[in-house]
């Protein structure tokens, strides 16, 4: 074996070895969406483990665009189902903020209502 041959072999290893990473980081992305819209879905987007994942994600993202892979497009359906995830993501945590912004106003009619019934009731 001549030392092309073997620097060809290391070379295709290596490569075989980076994609395997690169698909390895998009599919846990893929399972922590999974995991971020499951708990979003039952209401616990403000809790500790949903800001856990959120880091994690991040993270994954920010590896992923560093290597490019999602750029490729063979890789165009996998992209577009991430996407479709993060935005359901996005949707559901924009609703859960929505009606808690309004239970949120509907206490501070509550306070105000109380407020007014103590100061008339002094009188």
């Amino acid at each position: 074996m001549n030392l092309s041959t073997s620097v060809n072999r290391i070379s295709s290893h290596d490569l075989e070895t980076a994609s395997d990473e690169r698909m390895r980081l998009l599919n846990e992305l893929h399972n922590l969406l999974e995991k971020l819209l499951q708990l979003a879905q039952q209401g616990n987007s403000t809790n500790e483990k949903f800001g856990v994942l959120t880091s994690k994600a991040s993270s994954l993202v920010k590896e992923i665009e560093r290597t490019g892979i999602l750029d490729r497009d063979e890789l165009q359906h996998r992209r577009e189902k991430l996407r479709k995830r993060y935005e359901n993501l996005c949707l559901i945590i924009a609703a859960e903020k929505a009606n808690a912004c309004r239970e949120l106003s509907q206490v501070r009619r509550g306070k105000k209502v109380v407020e007014t019934y103590r100061g008339n009731k002094r009188l």
